[in-house]
């Protein structure tokens, strides 16, 4: 059952995979349960719009009608959701805010081809920091409120505090939940990015007619691996996100990639996400990219576990310290390693006791 989502995560498929497809559906497999893990890894479209292609006919009628409608369902959302950060964009635009899609749509669409073939919840949005209290307020004046309650004076707080990158925000009529950023991940989590050059190379993607920023893909992708290493690559969604964006990105500056992996202290989680990628998604990746692979022994055994991980519903989250441990292993540099310990300790002492809710 495994086998078959990986296979139906995959980007562009061989003639070799797709009769490995139509093999393994003709096994005997519990359907209510493959729907219920690629709902939990996010690839419900990918599994639908595979099985649909290749094989529907080996598919019972029942759970091909099902997959249909949770696909529609996704579209349905995915538009809306799409339709709100379209909004948003004209608004921040209207006031010479310019603005970043991150994850969300803009992923969907440069990397899956099309809004409905990627699942995803909330919309996520990069500001420069010097526009993101003008922005704040604007989100405010049409309706949407902190999730977390916090006042003015306390998101202006969090601008500064090295474990905040963005403020939650939720629209009460639409029910849409906003990730609104000024950095794409948090300083303590080692991803010291310029954001000016981030925004001197971005990207653009057409949605619904209308030309959005995006990461470039050299950004993006970079992104995407020390993302997917925060979360301990615990979906197959993170992995099939970082095949799908490498397979439409033939122009991928590799050499550009590695070397800034390396001055931002990246390198490893990279690798992994590489590693990841070809092991399970049969992702081609360039030369000099395998022999990096190759020179970072224990990043094998690391992909191993997860890999194994991936589906062990048997294993329960992560502790804290078991987190910690393994961000603390795929960093490269002695001084990130120590300051994101520093900082773990100080935001396990501050959460129990409860100090600064709106900083930590």
């Amino acid at each position: 059952m495994e086998e078959l989502l990986i296979y139906c995560a995959r980007a562009n498929l061989k003639p070799t995979e797709i009769e490995k497809i139509k093999t393994l559906v003709k096994q005997e497999i519990d359907w209510q349960k493959l729907i219920k893990t690629a709902n939990y890894h996010k690839l419900i479209p990918l599994l639908y719009q595979k099985l649909k292609r290749i094989c529907p006919e080996l598919v019972p009628n029942e759970v091909l009608i099902q997959l249909k409608q949770e696909f529609q369902a996704n579209a349905t959302r995915n538009l809306f959701i799409t339709s709100e950060l379209l909004k948003l964009l004209d608004l921040f635009e209207s006031q010479q805010i310019h603005a970043i899609p991150i994850k969300g749509a803009v992923l969907a669409v440069c990397a899956y081809g099309n809004v409905a073939f990627r699942q995803f919840g909330d919309l996520d949005i990069l500001v420069r920091e010097e526009d993101a209290i003008k922005a704040r307020d604007l989100l405010v004046s049409v309706g949407y409120e902190s999730t977390y309650n916090f006042t003015r004076g306390q998101e202006v707080a969090r601008l500064k505090s090295p474990y905040c990158k963005d403020n939650n925000y939720f629209h009460k009529n639409t029910g849409v939940n906003l990730d609104f950023h000024w950095q794409l991940l948090q300083k303590y989590l080692s991803f010291p990015l310029h954001h000016e050059e981030l925004w001197q190379r971005h990207d653009t993607v057409s949605i619904a007619g209308k030309k959005v920023r995006n990461l470039s893909p050299e950004d993006n992708l970079l992104f995407l691996c020390v993302h997917g290493s925060r979360d301990r690559w615990n979906k197959l969604r993170l992995i099939s996100d970082v095949a799908h964006l490498i397979e439409v990105s033939p122009k991928m500056n590799w050499a550009w990639v590695i070397k800034q992996a390396k001055k931002l202290g990246c390198k490893k989680r990279f690798l992994l996400g590489m590693l990841l990628t070809k092991n399970l998604l049969a992702i081609e990746l360039p030369k000099e990219i395998v022999q990096s692979i190759e020179s970072e022994a224990e990043l094998k055994s690391v992909a191993t576990e997860l890999s194994q991980n991936l589906f062990d519903k048997s294993n329960s989250s992560p502790t804290l310290i078991e987190k910690s441990l393994f961000d603390i292993s795929v960093r490269e540099r002695i001084l990130d390693k120590a300051n994101y310990s520093l900082y773990q300790l100080i935001l396990v002492w501050a959460r129990n006791n409860r100090i600064l809710p709106a900083l930590i």
